[in-house]
C-alpha cells in the first residue's frame, strides 16, 4: 500500500503503469496466472479500451465487437492473459483513477466516487478499502 501512494506522488508518464501493476497485483481472491507469453491481439485492444473508458460501463459484447472475438473468448480467455477477469480489471482501474482524482483535491469523495461508476460513496468506500487496504478519506488528508 506505501508503494502505491509513493508512486501516486511521481506525477510522470511512467506512474500509472507503476500503480496499475501495484494494484493488479493485489490478492483480490483466486486469480489464476497470467501468461505472458503469446498474448493475443484482442488482449491489448480490451485492456487499452478498458483503460480510455474507465468510467463507462462496458459490455461483453461492446468489447466483444471491438476485439472481433466472440464475447465467451473474453470471458473466458481475459483473466488467464490479463490476471483478472473483465470486472474486476475494471474496477482495479477505476481504483487507479480515484486515486489520481482524490490526491488532485479537486473534487468530493462523493463526486469522485460517481464519476468511477459508484452508486454511493458508501459503496465506494467499502470497496476502496477492500481493495486498497485503507480509506479513501486517509489518501485525501495527505
Amino acid at each position: 500500500m506505501i508503494n502505491i501512494y509513493k508512486e501516486l506522488n511521481y506525477r510522470d508518464e511512467e506512474a500509472f503503469s507503476a500503480v496499475e501493476s501495484l494494484i493488479m497485483s493485489l490478492n483480490n481472491g483466486p486469480q489464476k496466472e497470467v501468461m505472458l507469453t503469446h498474448f493475443p491481439a484482442w488482449v491489448t485492444i480490451a485492456k487499452d479500451y478498458i483503460q480510455a473508458n474507465w468510467n463507462k460501463h462496458i459490455t461483453l459484447d461492446e468489447l466483444a465487437r471491438l476485439c472481433s472475438v466472440h464475447k465467451v473468448t473474453i470471458s473466458k480467455y481475459f483473466e488467464k492473459y490479463a490476471g483478472s477477469t473483465v470486472l474486476l480489471y475494471q474496477r482495479k482501474i477505476r481504483m487507479i483513477r480515484a486515486m489520481e482524482l482524490i490526491q488532485l483535491n479537486t473534487h468530493s469523495l462523493t463526486e469522485v466516487a460517481f464519476l468511477c461508476g459508484f452508486s454511493d460513496q458508501s459503496h465506494f468506500t467499502r470497496y476502496f478499502r477492500q481493495m486498497i487496504g485503507f480509506l479513501p478519506k486517509e489518501l485525501q488528508k495527505n
